[in-house]
């Protein structure tokens, strides 16, 4: 089968590998329709996460259920399924302690063997496993580019949301609109208390993405970004804040903007260390969460995105076949900001989804 690979440190290539077979009785083996490249595949492709390479990639597919192992009774061969970058088990001491994205059994697809050593998605073919604990089936009216969405963005996004804790009457800003970025913005108007959402981004087709998914008011950011948030919040500061870019100048404004009891999620994934100034955070009562999204939610995000209550299918402004994603690769490495969000069409496959 074609599958996109990690041969050395900044390409991605397109190579035959052999096709994955069912190794324990909890599998599945999915055909892909979709694929779609996500930042942490940049970093991976940079050499920020791990000093390994020579591994399939991608972790973010949709597909049809091709094989079952013996142990998989929720569903069935032809099902349409999507699910998390990283499978769980639902049984280990970190899944029981509502770790699932660090489950002792799992693994993060396609990030190579100190991750688990999972296949990569952006394939024709990928074996998941724990598949009765997590897979979610797609709903006919839900498009691929939707569905990926539901099983990484949007629950990440909704992840630092919910940790930030958007309250009735407060405001909730958000720094980075990249695909994480909207999500958050997207999920905290739709389905968060947040009175008013805030985005911030230095890419002007970006910013009109967030207010075409619910932001209130969106800006760039330079000197005054500080002060027109305080003027929007009445100079109180918003009280969530989530941090999509993960770099030092978004993470100093987020401490200059939270108000005296706010909360700060950090989602962004850092390529270099940065520090924070704790002697301020402490002086306003301030809470920092970081980690990664909690992936165990999608059923109920699936059912949003299904009724119509949220739409992620905007994000997706770009496509590319799998022989032409090494190149769309090097552009999003070089930092095309017109591109969002990239669905992969898997020639020969069945696809129900466009990019928009």
């Amino acid at each position: 089968m074609r599958s996109a690979f990690f041969p050395e440190v900044g390409r991605v290539t397109v190579a035959e590998l052999p096709d994955p077979e069912l190794l324990n009785p909890t599998d599945a083996l999915i055909r892909v329709h979709a694929a779609a490249i996500c930042g942490s595949d940049l970093h991976i492709r940079a050499g920020h996460i791990t000093p390994e390479t020579g591994f399939p990639i991608g972790h973010e597919y949709v597909g049809e259920i091709e094989a079952l192992g013996s142990a998989v009774t929720r569903f069935s061969i032809g099902d349409r399924v999507t699910g998390p970058a990283a499978p769980y088990c639902r049984s280990c001491e970190m899944c029981q302690r509502g770790q699932h994205q660090l489950c002792q059994r799992g693994g993060i697809l396609g990030s190579g063997p100190a991750m688990g050593g999972l296949d990569g998605a952006q394939a024709e073919l990928i074996r998941v496993p724990w598949a009765d604990q997590s897979l979610v089936k797609v709903p006919e009216e839900v498009s691929d580019a939707a569905a990926i969405a539901v099983a990484d963005i949007l629950s990440t996004g909704w992840s630092g949301v919910r940790q930030a804790r958007p309250q009735p009457g407060e405001t909730l800003a958000v720094f980075g609109c990249g695909p994480v970025g909207l999500s958050a913005v997207h999920t905290a108007k739709r389905i968060s208390a947040a009175s008013q959402v805030i985005a911030v981004d230095p890419v002007e087709s970006r910013r009109r993405l967030a207010r075409k998914l619910g932001a209130d008011a969106v800006m760039a950011p330079d000197d005054a970004t500080v002060e027109v948030i305080r003027d929007l919040t009445r100079g109180v500061g918003a009280a969530a804040v989530v941090d999509a870019a993960g770099v030092q100048s978004t993470m100093d404004m987020a401490c200059e903007v939270v108000a005296v009891g706010g909360r700060i999620a950090e989602l962004g994934i850092a390529s270099q260390p940065f520090t924070l100034d704790f002697g301020r955070l402490l002086m306003k009562n301030a809470t920092i969460w970081t980690g990664l999204g909690d992936l165990t939610r999608m059923n109920e995000l699936m059912a949003l995105v299904g009724d119509g209550t949220l739409d992620p299918n905007p994000m997706f402004t770009h496509s590319c076949t799998l022989d032409e994603l090494p190149a769309m690769y090097d552009r999003l490495a070089e930092g095309d900001p017109e591109i969002v969000k990239v669905l992969v069409t898997v020639e020969g496959n069945k696809t129900a989804g466009e990019a928009t």
